[in-house]
């Protein structure tokens, strides 16, 4: 966490504003980013990605006070743009691009440059160092590693918001009943019953010996699916 927070700082230090990523599924913003922000009197926009999975993004903007942001559709883009080419003033601008695991920072940044300039990988903290890439001839963009939480969460709920790769998840099956209990809507998404976890297992054909379902696996696959986004 330390080594965390200290590459932060030299993110910060090092440009006049800041890119305050978050997903729009769960737009949890970090209250001591903002604080280490405003100590060095710089600017931070936030943006409010993968837009594309939720129903009534202008009214989330609206109130978080954010930008609409897709980079899968590339929503937004011009709009950033045109606001850190006005923030620059003419002058070469350095720009912070934070943000927790997996919200799409690369991605952001490859949409921006449109091409791809910053390594992207769908498991949760990929980045592994400070990396520049410039997206114009003016605005200069240094994307910092996804490996920052924000505040106390337990593992479930990092799996659920996205943020921890389920490779690292340690009780898939818990994390999905908490996943079906916050979200009622997926059970009705994936046409499940009283037993939703054996019943995905037999319909994914994941079974063990003897033909009995493997609800390890078809958690797994669960999972994976919701932060995919593909439920």
């Amino acid at each position: 966490m330390g080594d965390s927070f200290d590459r932060v700082k030299r993110v910060i230090n090092q440009c006049y504003v800041i890119l305050e990523i978050v997903d729009a599924r769960f737009p949890e913003r970090s209250t001591k980013l903002l604080s280490m922000a405003r100590k060095k009197g710089k600017g931070i926009i936030l943006i409010l990605n993968k837009s594309d999975l939720i129903k009534n993004p202008e009214k989330l903007g609206r109130e978080m006070g954010g930008l609409v942001f897709s980079a899968k559709t590339r929503r937004g883009k011009r709009i950033l743009l045109d606001r850190l080419e006005e923030l620059g003033e003419g002058e070469e601008l350095k720009v912070g691009v934070i943000g927790r695991p997996n919200v799409g920072k690369s991605s952001i940044i490859n949409v921006l440059a449109r091409r791809k300039s910053a390594k992207t990988s769908p498991s949760a903290g990929y980045t592994k160092g400070e990396q520049w890439v410039r997206v114009s001839p003016k605005i200069l963009l240094i994307d910092s590693p996804g490996v920052i939480t924000w505040t106390e969460k337990t593992n479930d709920d990092l799996l659920i918001e996205d943020a921890l790769s389920v490779d690292k998840a340690e009780d898939p099956e818990t994390t999905v009943r908490k996943l079906f209990m916050r979200y009622p809507r997926v059970l009705e998404k994936l046409k499940l019953g009283e037993n939703p976890l054996e019943e995905y297992a037999l319909r994914t054909g994941k079974l063990k010996k003897g033909g009995k379902p493997n609800t390890r696996e078809a958690a797994r696959m669960i999972i994976r699916r919701w932060q995919r986004g593909q439920i």
